[in-house]
Formats: C-alpha cells, structure tokens, sequence
C-alpha cells in the first residue's frame, strides 16, 4: 500500500449529489467514505456490520424505532449492526463514515 493524503475539505467541494458517498481512502479493510446530506433517507439496517457517523459539519439525526439520536458536528455515533434507522440531516451536513471493503 502507498502512502496516501486525502484532503477533506477538497473531497467535500468535489461532491454535488446528496446521499451518494465517495471514497477518499482505504485500510485495514475498511473504506473511508464522504457524503453529503439533507432530508431524510429510508429506513434501513446493517446486517453485517455496525455503522460510524462522524459529522464533519452540520447536524445529523438518526431516527431509532424506540428514539432519535442528534449528532453535531465534531460528534461521532455508531449505530449497531441490525438496528433499523433512518438518518435525518434538516440541513446539508458533511458526514464521515467507515464501512468494511
């Protein structure tokens, strides 16, 4: 593996689409993904794996069955394996995420 320098704040310029994450980097069998969003996405789960939100900027709900969870920016949650949520942005918010490759 070669050495590798992700600029955030010039990966987060280069993303136009809402809910669409880009790679910037890879390790240790995981990818490092950036997204952009707002409004609301679906109801979902993870089988496999849980999942890491770290706001980068803005503000991020995660709706839970039983409560919502409010993530600001410099905030980190993981949401654990087959845990049926629904993230929330009321505004564009950067987000961070680790997933396995």
């Amino acid at each position: 593996m070669s050495l590798l320098i992700a600029n955030i704040k010039n990966e987060l310029d280069d993303i136009k689409a809402l809910w669409k994450p880009t790679d910037i980097a890879q390790f240790n069998q995981l990818t490092v993904k950036l997204a952009k969003l707002k409004g609301e996405y679906e109801w979902h789960n993870h089988e496999h794996e849980d999942k890491l939100f770290h706001v980068l900027s803005g503000q991020l709900f995660i709706i839970l069955q039983d409560k919502t969870i409010e993530v600001n920016a410099g905030e980190v949650v993981v949401i654990p394996k087959n845990t049926d949520h629904k993230p929330h942005a009321p505004t564009e918010a950067s987000v961070m995420f680790f997933e396995p490759l």
